[in-house]
């Protein structure tokens, strides 16, 4: 078999590659050929075989100008010249497999798309955590850090986790925010090979496919037994010497065991501070070995008593803990990430919980003073590396894994709507754009309590955006959370700061998907994708056509529509006109899910006679009191017609104008305004008026048009697309702007109460039938499915299935030998 691996560097830099040419030593010895491509760093090669190289680069020159730092940048972020590299790689060498390490920033994914073009299969070996963390540890401040899960990649700007400058962590970020937008790894991959279960779980937790992942453990060669040496009577710590080692928590530890001698051997950026703490301390039985190679290291890892593993960060596989046992030493380690897989605790060494310095303190003393339990331990260590990290298994394994893809190089790949399943069993959405709950100014508002509160009842963890001074303080609503944020009480800026605001704390949260309503807060929802977040639009109606908006206004709301397909994942609208309207405009498909309406019971009146109205003796508008509604052309119409009942007009104007002041001149014993009406007295309202009329120029999906039909009230609307579609033959309609002809259908609808009734009746059963709330959150609740990439099935199955966790056991309880 021809394989081909991938390494930035070729000479001993680290574990990566100890593994690496130990793992080719291998493969030639069984017969394969095996070349490397890599960086010619200008010294000598520790691989004999066959080679292709790419020129060096030295990103950590500091003497490095402006244009040679741009160049740089480009080559991080995707290296023409590596993937030209590759192609002349493989014109020569045609292999079989190709095995990918470590090949950041030198080689650039961009090599990953020759291997594609040319039919490659590849796979991916991870060697850290690179394609969830731009700066590779998911470690920030000295600890585990998962704040770029999910994407969110600009984390490793603000956490000033990188250790170089902020420059040099931008280009990662923007390196890692392009191959996500490239699906790179989703494309071009054919297996990712995880050293552990631990960073198997983080892949499929991040979305990437079960199915293409499997588990690898490193292998480990085992001294002879007459190589063993004798305990010399010191615990070791051997390794890097960085903040989220742990060594700082090593240090104070050992202030209570004076008796214990340490020995550090290792170097890095914190060794010189590490140094002073351990003179400030007066650690007399602290001794630091420095850089230690080879045959020296063996000597000391052989020597000791035990080695100890106090890292804050998570590790992908602990290669340090493998070579103690090969030498029949136990370890203690912090309980984190991939050591609870590699530390059987009370059988190969002790895990103690991370950050905990008493108990580590406690675990050192403990082992160091019983000989005959260390001697059992580094016994197990020794078995456990036999029957888990034995060298020829881990080659037969990994060689079944190359016959595997070379067979059949294309049945790797995978459904799309199977390719980023997660074990998550519910969904975290947000929803941005509507004034809040409570209240209901508008159809938005109407749509944030009815839709969040079902997928709330789903299971699913909904958080609706809401503006401070429209609902009140509460932490909860309906299942919901509620976000309360600030805005300015401006007619063009409230929709603006809110809608800013909310995305950025909608960024930086832990949302799946991200929900935008409207035309103006769309322009926003391209930025959550920068945090690797989904967003949808909802288009509840075209804005800009709304007569109030100014020139400015009105254009700002126009690219806002354009913004609607273009910036989202997903576009959802309400209508079957609106989807045609994107169709035509746009040529660009939009999912239609429609608002919807719960069905009102009349109850007996109370508010109405407060009100001074008689239930079925009044013409009801519900809803703004703005231009387009064509409010005024209702009380024309409504005033020149002969009749004892009254017109109600509950609603208002978000901002005082004139529109709406207009309107008001015309209050009188027949025409009644009434205030904002939510909950109990609106429902009351509703369901005992005797018809409702719509005269709108402009709508998208009326909800109050939905809840009028749904509680059994004839329904009388203007003749646009809009409302045809949703009266459908079941309410009655006028000419739209026609004065003379709404004034004919109302006289004709307040004289005859039958027709009103069969009317009402039919309308119900239509709004029962296709605009009930359930049925339309489970449709959205199935996009987002579709979006994310979730099989409904399995996730359906998952959360039937699911049980509540066992009581964590206190690891101070697990049994010792």
């Amino acid at each position: 078999m021809r394989i081909l691996y991938c390494n930035k560097y070729d000479y001993p830099f680290s574990g990566t590659e100890s593994y690496l040419f130990a793992l080719i030593h291998q493969m030639n010895e069984r017969g394969h050929t095996t070349a490397l491509f890599s960086m010619d760093h200008g010294r000598p090669s520790a691989f004999e075989g066959r080679s292709y190289r790419i020129p060096y680069l030295d990103f950590k020159d500091r003497n490095a100008g402006f244009l040679k730092k741009a160049r740089m940048a480009a080559h991080a972020l995707y290296s023409p010249s590596a993937h030209r590299a590759m192609r002349a790689c493989l014109d020569d060498y045609s292999p079989d497999v190709a095995h990918i390490r470590g090949i950041y920033h030198h080689l650039s994914p961009s090599i990953l798309w020759e291997l594609k073009r040319q039919s490659v299969p590849v796979i991916y070996h991870l060697n850290d955590f690179k394609i969830l963390c731009p700066t590779y540890n998911l470690v920030a401040d000295g600890q585990a850090c998962e704040s770029c899960s999910g994407g969110a990649f600009f984390h490793a700007l603000t956490k000033g986790c990188y250790a170089g400058p902020r420059y040099s962590a931008a280009v990662l970020a923007a390196e890692a925010y392009l191959h996500k937008w490239l699906r790179t790894y989703e494309r071009c991959v054919d297996l990712f090979l995880a050293p552990s279960e631990f960073v198997r779980d983080k892949l499929i937790a991040a979305g990437y496919p079960k199915e293409r992942i499997e588990v690898l453990p490193h292998f480990q060669t085992l001294p002879a037994e007459d190589q063993l040496m004798p305990d010399e009577g010191y615990v070791l710590y051997f390794g890097r010497l960085s903040p989220e080692k742990g060594v700082y928590e090593l240090l104070r530890a050992m202030v209570r065991l004076p008796h214990i001698p340490l020995v550090i051997a290792g170097d890095g950026p914190e060794r010189g501070r590490l140094e002073s703490l351990a003179r400030e301390l007066n650690l007399k039985n602290v001794l630091f070995a420095g850089l230690v190679h080879g045959a020296q290291l063996e000597q000391l890892i052989g020597g000791c008593t035990f080695s100890v593993f106090p890292s804050h960060a998570y590790e992908t596989m602990g290669k340090s803990i493998l070579e103690s046992y090969a030498w029949g030493r136990p370890v203690v380690a912090s309980d984190l990430g991939s050591r609870r897989e590699l530390v059987v605790h009370g059988a190969t060494g002790l895990l103690y919980r991370p950050g905990d310095r008493a108990e580590l303190a406690h675990s050192i003393g403990f082992l160091f003073d019983r000989n005959d339990v260390v001697a059992k331990m580094g016994d197990g260590a020794r078995r456990r590396l036999r029957e888990k990290h034995d060298p020829a298994r881990h080659m037969d394994a990994l060689l079944g894994i190359y016959s595997r893809l070379a067979s059949h190089p294309k049945t790797v790949s995978i459904p799309v709507s199977a390719r980023f399943s997660r074990t998550e069993k519910h969904l975290r959405v947000a929803f941005i754009g509507g004034r809040g709950v409570v209240s209901k100014y508008s159809g938005i508002e109407s749509y944030y309590e009815q839709v969040g509160q079902e997928l709330a009842r789903l299971g699913h963890e909904v958080t609706v955006y809401c503006r401070s001074y429209f609902t009140p303080p509460m932490s909860e609503h309906n299942g919901m959370r509620v976000r309360r944020l600030p805005t300015l009480r401006s007619k063009h800026l409230e929709t603006v700061v809110h809608t800013l605001l909310s995305t950025l704390d909608a960024m930086f949260s832990n949302y799946d998907v991200v929900h935008y309503h409207c035309l103006g807060p769309a322009l926003f929802s391209f930025f959550p994708r920068l945090a690797g977040k989904k967003t949808v639009v909802t288009v509840q109606g075209l804005d800009w056509q709304r007569r109030k908006w100014g020139w400015i206004a009105s254009h700002i709301l126009r690219l806002g529509e354009a913004a609607a397909v273009a910036l989202p994942n997903v576009t959802m609208v309400v209508s079957h006109t609106l989807q045609q309207y994107y169709w035509q405009r746009y040529q660009r498909q939009t999912t239609y899910i429609p608002n919807g309406a719960d069905q009102v019971r009349r109850c007996t009146p109370r508010q109405l006679t407060k009100w001074h109205l008689r239930p079925d003796n009044y013409v009801l508008f519900l809803g703004r009191f703005s231009p387009e509604k064509n409010c005024h052309l209702l009380i024309d119409a409504f005033e020149h017609i002969r009749t004892d009942m009254k017109l109600v007009l509950a609603g208002g104007s978000s901002h005082s104008d004139a529109y709406a002041e207009s309107l008001r001149r015309h209050q009188s014993e027949q025409v009644r305004f009434l205030p904002w009406t939510s909950g109990a007295d609106l429902e009351e309202l509703l369901s005992h008026a005797a018809l409702f009329v719509l005269p709108s120029d402009l709508e998208g999906l009326s909800l109050a048009l939905l809840d009028a039909m749904a509680a059994g009230v004839c329904v009388l609307t203007s003749d646009i697309p809009e409302n045809n579609e949703v009266v459908a033959g079941t309410g009655f309609t006028f000419h739209r702007g026609d004065q003379a002809d709404l004034e004919r259908m109302l006289d004709l609808l307040v004289r005859n109460p039958e027709l009103r009734r069969r009317s009402a009746s039919h309308s119900q059963k239509r709004i029962q039938s296709e605009y009930a709330w359930p049925a339309i959150a489970r449709a959205i609740e199935k996009s987002y499915y579709e979006l994310l990439g979730w099989d409904p099935q399995e996730v359906a199955e998952q959360s039937a299935g699911c049980e509540p966790p066992n009581e964590p056991v206190p690891l101070s309880q697990a049994p010792l030998i």
